[in-house]
């Protein structure tokens, strides 16, 4: 049994965000600490936490994993966003209905957390949406007290869709696709935080765009636009690495193809791997201890 302690704590705009942690015997002065995805939580995905938790107590490093405000599609906590709106607003937060820029104070308070019991050393690995959250914190705080970046199954999630809509037998993908912006931007124009038609689940006019639309804040891994410019991982100056599973079933391209497109774009970096784990899909499962490993070899490196 890993010694795991539940708790929480608070963003500074009072969201609160429940977590666990898991401390070594020998106390070191490195944390790892995990991001979870689009609707996840804390407690999804036990077997990663088990396998990358007692790795890391192994190896002297502490091991963190909070909710962020985007856990669950809907969560009971208060929106702090929709107190001036009205008609079509929920009062609820959850991934739906979630600001993606202010991932910066979810991660912002678990860096605090951490640093208040003595780990000065942050690694950040963000899964899915999560390695999206941790690129972009990086890109907009330069934090010095993290000392890697690891994006785990970073796919694209505008080109993710547009693969899923690809399949749609009616052959409609694309007009299904821009008729989704469409109807969000006149949502939007109106009320921002006014829920999508159901047919789009369960996300605001913002949310939705923030996910599909080219440009936005999220939009942090635009290998689907050959004009991109990256900025976000062309900042980045500490070690960093990319975990794709090969089988994927976000992937719109071959796991390899996609390693080196970010390779290609992590230009200030000195410190770039490219990891991926063989018959791994989106969330490694039955990949596990694969993915531990990888990620406690490269933790090794640096």
């Amino acid at each position: 049994m890993i010694p795991l302690h539940l708790t929480h704590l608070r963003t500074s705009d009072r969201v609160r965000l429940e977590g666990a942690v898991v401390l070594p015997k020998r106390k070191g002065d490195t944390a790892l600490i995990w991001i979870h995805g689009l609707g996840s939580r804390f407690s999804s995905g036990q077997t990663i936490l088990h396998e990358l938790s007692r790795a890391c107590q192994r190896h002297g490093i502490a091991y963190f994993k909070f909710n962020n405000r985007g856990h669950d599609f809907v969560n009971k906590d208060v929106n702090p966003h929709t107190k001036n709106f009205g008609v079509g607003t929920s009062p609820f937060g959850g991934s739906g209905f979630e600001h993606f820029e202010d991932c910066i104070k979810d991660i912002r308070a678990i860096i605090r957390f951490a640093k208040k019991l003595g780990y000065k050393k942050i690694i950040l690995a963000g899964h899915s949406t999560g390695a999206n959250k941790v690129l972009y914190y990086m890109y907009k705080t330069r934090d010095r007290a993290v000392k890697a970046l690891a994006l785990v199954a970073p796919i694209s999630d505008i080109a993710g869709k547009l693969k899923e809509l690809a399949a749609r037998p009616d052959g409609r993908g694309a007009r299904k696709f821009n008729h989704g912006l469409s109807t969000a931007l006149k949502l939007y124009s109106k009320n921002p935080e006014q829920l999508m038609p159901a047919e789009y689940g369960i996300l605001t006019a913002r949310r939705y765009l923030s996910l599909y639309e080219i440009g936005w804040a999220e939009d942090t891994f635009p290998y689907h636009n050959l004009k991109a410019r990256w900025k976000e991982l062309r900042s980045v100056k500490i070690p960093v690495a990319v975990i794709v599973g090969s089988r994927d079933e976000y992937l719109d391209r071959l796991a390899r193809k996609l390693t080196e497109i970010f390779r290609k774009h992590a230009v200030s970096t000195k410190n770039f791997s490219g990891v991926i784990i063989k018959g791994a899909k989106h969330g490694f499962r039955r990949k596990e201890k694969e993915l531990s490993i990888a990620i406690l070899g490269w933790i090794k490196t640096l």
